[in-house]
């Protein structure tokens, strides 16, 4: 039985985890939802239509577990059909440079 698709900000979460990147103090991961357009139309075919997203899963480092942020949405769809795929943060690790 497949498990009931999230939501955030009433808005049902697209596709599945594609790329992901871990804030410096490993507290928040954000993940895009985007991999190759090709590939996105043919499992993902409403990202295609509708635009990739940008979420944030909330890390707790202390007791573990991990929680999606429910106010935290990035619809590229409000663009047209974007299809998001890497993030980089400035200020980033080495793993935020590998793209250059």
């Amino acid at each position: 039985e497949q498990p009931e698709r999230p939501s955030v900000k009433g808005i049902p979460v697209r596709g599945g985890p594609q790329m992901l990147q871990l804030s410096l103090d490993g507290k928040r991961l954000y993940v895009t939802n985007s991999l190759f357009s090709a590939w996105d139309k043919q499992f993902y075919p409403e990202n295609v239509e509708k635009g990739s997203m940008m979420l944030l899963v909330h890390v707790n480092t202390d007791s573990g577990g991990m929680s999606l942020d429910q106010n935290f949405l990035v619809d590229f769809g409000q663009e047209g059909n974007v299809l998001a795929h890497e993030m980089r943060f400035p200020t980033g690790d080495c793993t935020s440079d590998i793209w250059e």
